[in-house]
């Protein structure tokens, strides 16, 4: 893949010393091989038709338990029923997975019997019709029985670390052991609390709801702050506010829309969990701005970015505003952040983002740089994106990093990124 030269490189051609500057330069880049630079990509729909499953019917799915573990979260919801327009965003409700039984190991509260030797089971805050508030529940009953779209997402540490199995654990005892605790189903969805609530006067059950559960698992175990802050006004905790967290990485889903609404290729789309984990990083280097979309009275613009990593379809969201941190922030809180530069500016951002992919899921590396509130109307420069199928980027594993190459040219911005794939299972 070829440079593209900048317009005052193109003006001073003709003289040695750029002649030369250009040759040493393209020299430099000859090092890294030509297998690491890699060039942007567009999404190629045809490709995921060999993913494509039936629901079993509505309200129902298929995904599988394989290869979840402990502490993972699943997301169930269904469109075009009352808790889909009762609740914000795609999802209704959320339930932390178990792990697999033993031998009258696991007393299935909701079912009222033991969770069979070697089958799934999870923890979870609902109400029926029956009993509200903490149980335990078979797998196939709370989440193949419940919904006909499911995500499962596992949690990566701040930096991107992986959570030890102790950690794991630490999240689902921290749940099953509030079970008899609670007085039910807390209604209270306008507030959180990591405790269980005893608000005096109450105004709901002292207990969680579903999302509540989970978000205060986390906060309790690993200080991790789930809330995506998708909910209007930033109330409580949602489904839709754990998926939007840019700490949950989508590891297994059967969808018949994205998380916009949006249709799927072929009308559904479903990935299950695999054994072979792997781990995607993405290096932010630099962003050369062509120009700033500021006024010239207005001063030098205010710059963040917009990412976009992992799953293809379904890919985790975060923002970033400060040079060389790597703690990215929620997209919603991108124009809080921002770092300035003036047209034909570089910015060392030197920041990361990770992702986890399933083995036959498709993948997505997508970097916008932005402009917050800018006063031409245009805050979003152009996109540079990475977009692979299942075989095209189990090339990439293991084999350490690429990038593509210095300022690739989108127009307006150039980028300078990086990224690599391992595997961690």
């Amino acid at each position: 893949m070829k440079k593209t030269k900048s317009k005052k490189n193109k003006v001073y051609l003709v003289s040695i010393l750029t002649f030369f500057t250009c040759l040493m330069l393209f020299s430099s880049l000859s090092v890294f091989g030509a297998s690491s630079i890699i060039a942007p990509s567009v999404e190629d729909e045809a490709l995921a038709f060999g993913l494509n499953t039936a629901f079993s019917g509505e309200g129902s799915n298929d995904m599988s338990s394989n290869n979840l573990l402990p502490g993972d979260i699943i997301l169930l919801g269904t469109d075009d029923t009352f808790f889909d327009f009762l609740i914000p965003g795609k999802w209704s409700h959320s339930v932390i997975f178990g792990g697999i039984a033993g031998y009258h190991e696991i007393w299935a509260t909701e079912e009222g019997t033991w969770v069979p030797q070697g089958q799934a089971w999870v923890v979870h805050s609902t109400k029926d019709s029956t009993d509200s508030g903490l149980r335990t529940s078979k797998y196939t009953t709370a989440v193949n029985d419940h919904a006909g779209s499911v995500v499962a997402m596992r949690i990566l540490k701040p930096g991107g670390a992986l959570m030890s199995s102790y950690e794991r654990q630490a999240i689902v005892d921290f749940a099953c052991d509030k079970i008899g605790l609670d007085e039910g189903y807390d209604w209270n969805w306008l507030g959180k609390q990591v405790g269980i609530d005893t608000a005096d006067p109450e105004i709901a059950p002292d207990g969680y709801y579903c999302s509540e559960l989970c978000w205060a698992a986390y906060t309790s175990v690993l200080g991790i702050n789930l809330d995506g802050d998708f909910s209007p006004f930033n109330i409580g905790v949602s489904p839709e506010d754990l998926y939007w967290s840019q700490y949950a990485q989508v590891i297994a889903l059967e969808m018949n829309s994205d998380p916009n609404g949006n249709g799927v290729p072929g009308g559904a789309y479903a990935v299950d969990a695999s054994g072979d984990l792997y781990k995607l990083t993405v290096y932010v280097d630099e962003v050369y701005y062509d120009d700033e979309h500021e006024g010239w009275f207005m001063g030098d613009g205010e710059m963040y970015l917009k990412l976009w990593i992992g799953e293809a379809y379904f890919p985790s969201c975060a923002a970033g505003g400060d040079l060389n941190d790597n703690h990215l922030d929620k997209i919603d809180d991108a124009g809080d952040d921002y770092t300035r530069a003036d047209k034909r500016e570089a910015l060392d951002w030197n920041n990361q983002h990770f992702a986890l992919l399933s083995y036959n899921s498709y993948c997505k590396v997508r970097v916008q740089a932005s402009e917050y509130d800018s006063t031409s109307g245009d805050d979003d420069y152009p996109v540079f994106q990475w977009w692979w199928s299942p075989s095209s980027w189990h090339g990439y594993v293991n084999h350490g990093w690429y990038w593509s190459g210095y300022r690739y040219d989108m127009g307006d911005c150039r980028y300078t990124i990086w990224f690599r794939i391992d595997s961690v299972y």
